[in-house]
């Protein structure tokens, strides 16, 4: 057995361990249904709510849901005066001012889009952080709680045979995002912000040149670690405290080596790698891209796709303005080509998630009926709210997809307001999505008392 300094075995373990939080491998506990698969996409500078408004749901709004007409109202969630939902189905979905990206590629009538849920208990500003994704509230940058993809990831029924529970993606600055995701309370899972690297993540088995090359050397690499660690362990001079640290390390090794071999079984062929240094919507495509070609080639059947996400959000879009996203929001107030901006770049990143939607309508479900995409949920949604300075009184979602379990698309939902019985929250999404992947999941979140206004799924979603 080779020997080795103590600095570069402690350096190599670290190394390994997180390389384990990036890609962890968990058998499956049990056999069952194909359960839906989730695509969570996550802006980190808020998109608007007249984004997602169509020309009817604004009627519904003027007629007496809402105490004024909208008019140019950027957000209205104090003008809600309804008490029950309302469900508008007038064909016009892709006419609101960020959806055409949807009739583009034939899956308006497969979206829905939601207005009028709350998450109080985030806090808003300028990023929730982790508690968009989680129901609740991250302080001094500790996580409030488990996000929902964590969650989703654990489920035998989701997980199913897939190499990696969930892959965890951003468009932002660095090598990692720990801003957004969360696996417990205090525990945050990092989001991959570079797609080539991503790319040799999840793709560097079945690649060539240096792609092949990184990934031997990493296999070479983590059989070396285990080597050492195991060698570690034995060493009747270390206290109890010291081998337990160095089980935990030498068991996220065996996690990451039964990765690999799970991928090498696959035998897949190479995805294309994405090109490096693209603006951030180019950047974002190719990072959605990537984490449907995971989904389509069974590398997992949870993925979320951050542009921004986890405090990560001072990015440029060139193709549209010379000035900053979070500039462009705070500047906004009295300056309307900033406004439209903003608008502009939401319907851009639209038409991105909308494209690989119909990726997934294009690929029959493997072993079922309909496509991938009646198997998965796609969930487009803010980390802050309504705005980028946000109360986080409204929260608009933008679902597409998922037929099998959900009711059909083409409408927009409008909840009622916070004042009334009839208001729900976030959280109650996440229900739903709990509820598709076969769960009853009534409570998630960290809303209580006064703060939680019902429990369980929205009903107006699932079939």
């Amino acid at each position: 057995m080779s020997r080795i300094s103590r600095r570069r075995f402690l350096g190599g373990v670290a190394a390994g361990a997180a390389l384990a939080s990036l890609s962890p491998f968990r058998p499956a506990r049990a056999a069952g249904g194909r359960a839906c698969r989730f695509l969570i996409v996550l802006e980190g500078n808020c998109y608007e709510p007249r984004c997602l408004l169509a020309p009817s749901a604004r009627a519904a709004l003027d007629a007496g849901a809402a105490s004024s007409p909208i008019g140019e109202s950027r957000w209205w969630y104090r003008s809600y005066r309804h008490d029950a939902p309302l469900s508008i189905d007038d064909g016009d979905l892709a006419m609101a001012p960020a959806l055409a990206g949807l009739e583009e590629h034939g899956v308006a009538d497969r979206a829905t889009a939601i207005f009028g849920l709350s998450s109080r208990v985030v806090g808003g500003g300028h990023t929730a952080f982790h508690g968009a994704l989680s129901s609740t509230r991250t302080l001094s940058g500790r996580a409030g709680g488990q996000t929902i993809d964590a969650w989703l990831a654990s489920q035998a029924t989701v997980r199913g045979e897939t190499p990696f529970d969930a892959v965890r993606l951003n468009v932002g600055g660095g090598a990692l995002t720990f801003g957004a995701c969360a696996g417990a309370p205090g525990l945050s899972l990092p989001m991959i912000n570079d797609p080539v690297a991503a790319h040799g993540v999840l793709y560097g088995a079945f690649s060539t040149g240096d792609a092949q090359i990184a990934y031997n050397q990493q296999r070479h690499l983590l059989a070396f670690l285990r080597d050492e660690v195991q060698e570690a362990i034995v060493d009747d001079r270390l206290d109890v405290s010291a081998a337990r640290k160095l089980e935990l390390y030498g068991a996220s090794i065996d996690e990451l080596r039964l990765t690999q071999t799970r991928l090498e079984a696959l035998a897949l062929s190479p995805r294309p790698v994405p090109e490096a240094g693209l603006a951030p919507i180019p950047r974002l495509g190719a990072t959605l891209d990537l984490a449907t070609s995971a989904l389509i080639d069974g590398l997992t059947n949870v993925a979320v796709v951050g542009s921004g996400a986890g405090g990560s959000w001072p990015l440029t879009y060139s193709s549209v303005s010379a000035v900053g996203r979070h500039d462009m929001h705070h500047g906004s107030a009295g300056n309307p080509t900033l406004r439209q901006n903003i608008l502009d770049i939401t319907r851009l990143q639209i038409r991105e998630i909308a494209r690989v939607a119909r990726r997934l309508a294009d690929e029959p479900e493997p072993g079922g009926e309909g496509s991938m995409l009646d198997h998965t949920i796609v969930v487009f949604i803010g980390d802050n709210g309504e705005q980028h300075h946000s109360t986080a009184s409204e929260f608009p979602v933008l679902l597409i997809g998922g037929g099998a379990v959900l009711q059909p698309g083409g409408r927009t939902l409008i909840y009622p307001g916070l004042g009334s019985g009839g208001h729900r929250q976030v959280s109650n999404l996440w229900n739903t999505l709990g509820y598709a992947a076969g769960t009853d999941l009534d409570d998630f979140g960290g809303e209580e008392g006064t703060l939680r206004r019902a429990f369980g799924p929205l009903g107006e979603l699932l079939a």
